[in-house]
């Protein structure tokens, strides 16, 4: 019988409810819109700050000469990408080049941001050239470096603006070979998630006490600042939204209230309290914001895929913004409006008195 009579309170006042119920759909929607975009732009984000390379390098320190190869698996037992890089001098037509050994397998998540003619990886008999070392050796793709140490074919010619610019990078075991060296190399380096690259360094300087654990400030901050600045971003508008969602729909439902003065005069008189008839109202809303929350995320997901398509250059997934997590926040948003919406405009009610209104006052 009570939600027979909410179902019905609805339907006869739908005119003056369309407001409330147009209010609760402009919230739902903004929810969506606000919600789907920063999941998106955070996925975003993190992938494009992991083209910048290692935020955390495994160096020996001044006792020691190299870090062990298990400080790797560390690294990735801990879900961080890790690759080791050694380095020793070599000769090229009678000339020092440096010449890098590179895990390439595991190295491709921190070199993305190298700009590469040709193939990325190198086999074995193969190398890559750095822009600056090809340039000065007049190496192209295909041609073969005579190293003293044995020749290799040129694959790729790497440009990075830094110190791989002037060096012959070969798989890392070739180049472990020639220096000399076994189960170790000169540096490692490792990318941790942003949220979690100070608990990776803690957990790698406990495991390997005997190396130099450093955290790359510049990368990692940036990350962890831009990431911050819009999940804060994100809570402001929300509570700005919140806000102005509740003064719109509790002005409409005070009215309301206002307007059914006689009937809630009539409920008093025959016995219903004023909590039963706030529950009545507080139920009449929600029925509405149910709706609204429906209708306002799916408005809300087809304004999100939009500005996705404008934001980034490859248009996000339609399931990525479609979620039900997505859906879950915007009804609680709309929910919470309705709620609190009510609640400040059902105070009128224990205002009214039966006698007042059987007398026709």
């Amino acid at each position: 019988m009570f939600w027979r009579f909410v179902v019905a309170a609805v339907a006869f006042r739908k005119r003056r409810l369309l407001l409330a119920f147009a209010g609760l759909a402009v919230s739902a929607t903004l929810a969506t819109v606000l919600f789907s975009v920063y999941s998106g732009i955070e996925r975003r984000m993190r992938a494009e700050f992991r083209g910048y390379g290692a935020n955390l390098v495994i160096a020996p320190r001044a006792e020691a000469g190299s870090v062990p190869l298990r400080a790797v698996e560390e690294a990735e037992r801990l879900g961080a990408a890790a690759a080791p890089f050694i380095y020793t001098v070599g000769k090229l037509r009678g000339e020092s080049v440096v010449l890098a050994g590179v895990d390439f397998r595991r190295a491709a998540p921190l070199t993305s941001y190298w700009r590469v003619d040709g193939s990325p990886i190198a086999a074995a008999g193969e190398c890559l050239a750095g822009s600056a070392a090809a340039s000065h050796f007049h190496l192209k793709l295909g041609d073969r470096a005579d190293l003293a140490a044995g020749p290799c074919v040129i694959r790729g010619i790497v440009s990075t603006g830094g110190g791989e610019d002037n060096q012959l990078l070969l798989p890392f075991e070739r180049v472990a070979a020639e220096a000399g060296v076994r189960d170790a190399a000169n540096v490692v380096e490792a990318r941790a998630d942003g949220a979690r690259v100070e608990q990776v360094r803690a957990a790698l300087a406990e495991a390997l006490p005997d190396n130099d654990i450093r955290l790359l400030y510049a990368v990692a901050e940036t990350e962890a600042n831009v990431v911050l600045k819009v999940r804060t971003a994100l809570f402001l508008l929300s509570g700005l939204i919140l806000a102005i969602a509740v003064l719109c729909v509790a002005g409409n439902f005070s009215t309301l209230v206002m307007e059914r003065g006689r009937e809630i005069g009539m409920l008093k008189a025959i016995g219903a309290g004023e909590s039963r008839i706030a529950a009545l109202f507080l139920a009449e809303s929600l029925v509405l914001a149910l709706g609204a929350a429906v209708i306002g995320y799916a408005l809300g997901v087809g304004i999100a895929f939009w500005i996705g398509r404008q934001i980034f250059t490859a248009s996000p997934e339609a399931a990525s913004i479609a979620s039900l997590r997505v859906f879950a926040q915007a009804a609680a948003i709309t929910l919470a409006v309705a709620i609190i919406a009510t609640m400040a405009s059902a105070s009128r009610i224990w205002r009214i008195q039966p006698a007042v209104i059987l007398r026709g006052e």
